[in-house]
């Protein structure tokens, strides 16, 4: 098994997923939605901050409360706050977090 390959519980069992196929994941309550490079979305029912701590040596960020991407998948920040993922979705940098994304985003460069 491929060594960025990250462990998912679901109703069916557990499935194996390599982290550089996951764009970016969003909270929703007590559920985390998982957008993955082939257009599937996954539900988990686990936390966001669960998943942060598990993919943050992956290079994921947490940008917003409700949003962890990954670095891989970015294809631009805005000027207004917002990061643009390979896949033309969004996800929003909070004003708390943008000095520490952009630190983030500065040293992967």
């Amino acid at each position: 098994m491929n060594t960025n390959t990250v462990s998912f519980h679901t109703s069916r069992g557990y499935i194996f997923i390599d982290t550089d196929q996951i764009v970016r994941m969003e909270a929703s309550s007590n559920y985390t939605h998982v957008y993955l490079a082939n257009k599937q979305k996954l539900v988990m029912a686990r936390v966001l901050r669960t998943f942060e701590n598990e993919l943050a040596v992956y290079g994921f960020i947490r940008t917003h409360r409700t949003h962890l991407v990954n670095r891989r998948h970015i294809r631009a920040v805005t000027p207004g706050g917002a990061i643009i993922m390979k896949d033309d979705s969004r996800a929003e940098i909070s004003r708390r977090l943008k000095h520490k994304v952009m630190r983030c985003l500065r040293q992967a460069s």
